[in-house]
């Protein structure tokens, strides 16, 4: 992802959030802000036909240095190309990306009716640690998240 991928990735965001399911958030922040909280690495785009059609970053969980290997995943795509393997796709490159850059666990936080998500980052190895319930509110909605993690099977980081 370079910053003039931004207005597309930041179109997707935009689409995502107002499905009202896979996040809380309800505004997109502007690049430089984007930029500032996530990794300068693993942050991948899926094109088709010269438009950005997916997207995924990492961004650290803490600043704290004990945390330092240890990062939350977001990932979108374009609802006219869902269910064609771009997120799978863009999974399978952030594992080898993030773990050839240190990160040995990543987090996800997922509305359990986002039941396709959740299935897809099982498939990919994360394991569901927990249910935060009525974490926050969307829309004035109380909702939930399924919390999953995946941990590295690289012997180094276990």
């Amino acid at each position: 992802m370079q910053p003039a991928d931004w207005p597309q990735v930041k179109e997707i965001y935009l689409l995502g959030m107002a499905s009202g399911t896979v996040t809380f958030e309800t505004g997109v922040p502007e690049w430089e802000a984007w930029n500032a909280d996530h990794h300068p690495f693993c942050r991948i785009v899926a094109v088709w036909e010269g438009r950005v059609v997916g997207w995924l970053a990492l961004k650290p969980i803490s600043k704290r240095a004990a945390y330092r290997g240890v990062a939350e995943g977001s990932i979108y795509v374009h609802p006219d190309h869902r269910r064609r393997g771009i997120a799978a796709e863009l999974i399978r490159r952030a594992v080898v990306e993030g773990e050839e850059a240190g990160i040995y666990s990543v987090q996800a936080s997922v509305f359990p009716e986002n039941a396709a998500s959740i299935e897809l980052l099982m498939h990919f190895g994360f394991r569901r640690i927990g249910v935060r319930k009525k974490v926050a509110r969307r829309d004035g909605v109380w909702k939930d998240n399924v919390l999953l993690e995946r941990r590295s099977e690289l012997p180094e980081y276990n």
